[in-house]
């Protein structure tokens, strides 16, 4: 799959002009009132300033702007492609504020999503798409159970691995965590408020366990891939392949706990999306455990991160053998248990188009992809 160039100028005085006058270019607008204007800069002093009017975004040749961000051409495609987020050029140093700050260019980035894709902005206050709080069973209506998937961006399927086999997976997993230690390449881990340092994620784990990496060829997880819109492969070798999420109590440092994300937030969605997640929950997920929280019809919007706290989100309960299912894009959050502990447990098996396998080698993540690229 090839992101080719974009060219700074042609873009900025052709492409985007249409773009502003069609329909996608008034939801910007309409996004963008009020907001102050916003520059993009190249190294040789080549800018255009996009500046909101009541009726239109008016864009000139210059940086006088309150937000003014630095990036080379590549970042620029990168940006504009959605390879890069704003979050992941700023988080890898790839564009740098003269004036104004990242929280600016996050601001603009639904409605340049708009502009650039076609993707539409998410609204809170809209009610969910589909009943959010509805479960199903490997024997439902598959045509509802493809509907909820779609419309809300995840499912609850209960049931569908028997508790003998989810204690020989959760044996396994166990196994294989007594094993980690930092550092090895294949463990997540997080401090305590205590000091105590604990495995929070296994990664890799069907590379070295042929009953995880048998689940990918389960007929009822292939099932459950299959909802997608296009077919998708089970990721294994690569992007951590098959992983686990360990949730601890009182964790002060470290990836355990996560806030709303999309797991493409930082770039790649036209690559790895739409990915599907299958959560194997080995232990009941509830407020004491950890649980998921979604933001139900998130999934292909672009969504304004302060806006999420008014707009509707389910915490999901699960028993272990239920699986959660989630597209990649969906705005969802693993907060902290609440409880002393014993956190949950899930086990994940990912599926992605062939596109992502084309992009991302084997051992790498998407942001290991993307270092490869630009330092080749």
């Amino acid at each position: 799959m090839r992101f080719p160039p974009i060219d700074f100028d042609d873009f900025h005085r052709r492409i985007l002009p249409a773009r502003i006058s069609s329909p996608s270019g008034r939801v910007a607008t309409r996004d963008l009132h009020g907001v102050v204007p916003l520059a993009f800069r190249f190294p040789d002093g080549r800018a255009y300033r996009l500046a909101p009017t009541a009726s239109t975004i008016a864009i000139d040749p210059t940086d006088d702007a309150p937000t003014v961000v630095d990036l080379d051409e590549s970042a620029w495609s990168d940006f504009v492609h959605e390879l890069a987020t704003a979050a992941g050029l700023v988080y890898s140093g790839r564009a740098r504020f003269e004036r104004g700050a990242h929280a600016d260019l996050e601001r603009w980035e639904p409605a340049l999503r708009a502009l650039f894709s076609d993707r539409p902005i998410f609204d809170p206050a809209a009610p969910p798409p589909a009943d959010p709080h509805r479960s199903f069973t490997l024997d439902a209506q598959r045509e509802e159970l493809r509907h909820a998937l779609d419309a809300n961006g995840f499912a609850l399927v209960k049931h569908v691995f028997r508790p003998v086999e989810v204690t020989r997976l959760a044996d396994t997993v166990e196994r294989f965590r007594t094993m980690a230690a930092p550092g090895d390449g294949r463990s997540w881990w997080a401090t305590r408020a205590d000091g105590t340092r604990v495995v929070c994620r296994l990664i890799y784990l069907g590379l070295a366990a042929p009953d995880i990496a048998a689940l990918s060829d389960d007929e009822r997880v292939k099932s459950l891939a299959s909802l997608a819109s296009e077919p998708l492969r089970p990721v294994i070798d690569r992007a951590d392949g098959h992983s686990v999420v360990i949730k601890h109590p009182g964790v002060v440092d470290g990836l355990s706990d996560l806030p709303w994300h999309r797991d493409c937030g930082l770039g790649g969605h036209p690559v790895t999306c739409p990915a599907i997640n299958i959560g194997l929950q080995l232990d009941a997920a509830t407020p004491d455990a950890g649980q998921l929280h979604f933001v139900p019809g998130t999934a292909r919007y672009s969504c304004h991160r302060p806006d999420l706290g008014r707009a509707h989100t389910v915490a999901v309960d699960t028993e272990p053998g239920d699986c959660t299912v989630h597209l990649g894009d969906v705005m969802h959050a693993a907060p902290p248990p609440s409880g002393a502990g014993p956190g949950r447990r899930a086990l994940y098996v990912t599926f992605m188009p062939a596109r992502a396998f084309e992009f991302i080698p084997a051992g790498q993540s998407y942001n290991d992809a993307i270092r490869a690229r630009l330092s080749g």
